[in-house]
């Protein structure tokens, strides 16, 4: 009976696995973007060169670092959330931290 129920049901649910399939895809692609710190790391390195060479004031140069710092941070935040989710929301209450002073 099982077989034939999933016989007849496949025109329905084969439209609705592919539609989820591409938004599981939709979903990593849009995570990668998200978790990606390497443009703004690019960004450090275009910022200090200009600086460097005189295109940017220290001031320009101090505003846009501290926005490309935010965006690390904001990034790290990200991946420690998801990193915490996937752990099952289990709160750090033990165990050994260490502190990098990164992102203060």
């Amino acid at each position: 009976m099982f077989l034939l129920d999933d016989i007849l049901l496949l025109p329905l649910r084969l439209p609705v696995a592919g539609f989820e399939w591409i938004m599981k895809q939709i979903q990593t692609m849009a995570n990668e973007e998200l978790l990606n710190d390497q443009p703004w790391k690019e960004r450090l390195i275009e910022l200090q060169m200009r600086l460097e060479l005189g295109e940017i004031s220290e001031e320009d140069y101090a505003v846009e670092e501290a926005q490309v710092f935010r965006a690390l941070r904001e990034i790290r935040a990200r991946k420690e959330e998801m990193a915490r989710e996937a752990r099952g929301g289990e709160e750090d209450e033990g165990g050994i931290g260490i502190y990098t002073g990164y992102g203060e």
